[in-house]
């Protein structure tokens, strides 16, 4: 990294870990029985849920749903457009533009080599993890 660069944003932390599922319901039996995750919530209109740690809040979110983009994978960061906005400057590319689910914002930035770095916000939570169950 260069000399020039400055820190206007940050990756958090790991947020969450996606695999696709055909059934969402037997797959929650299997997080919670065979790996020992807790429920932690469910959004029945995106087909989604998400499970939680023991020992972390990091999350592995399993979903039905064929229209959310890879990879299936997200750092946490706390403000996407504001992250994507000072990103740009940096002269890297935002390969997916901020736009809305769940918990805030998501969008897709771009390393120098290509590699995609999902990134997502809980700015609709008040930028802190919520727990339905």
């Amino acid at each position: 990294m260069s000399a020039s660069y400055i820190i206007l944003m940050e990756l958090l932390k790991i947020d969450s870990v996606m695999f696709r599922v055909s059934n969402l319901d037997e797959a929650a039996k299997f997080y919670q029985e065979v790996l020992g995750l807790k429920k932690a919530w469910r959004d029945s209109q995106n087909a989604m849920m998400g499970f939680i740690f023991p020992e972390s809040d990091s999350e592995i979110v399993i979903h039905s749903n064929s229209d959310i983009p890879t990879p299936a994978f997200s750092f946490l960061v706390k403000d996407v457009e504001n992250f994507c906005r000072d990103y740009r400057k940096t002269g890297n590319k935002i390969l997916t533009e901020p736009f809305e689910v769940r918990t805030g914002k998501f969008a897709i930035v771009s390393d120098p080599d290509g590699n995609a770095i999902p990134i997502i916000d809980l700015s609709k939570f008040g930028g802190h993890p919520r727990y339905d169950y």
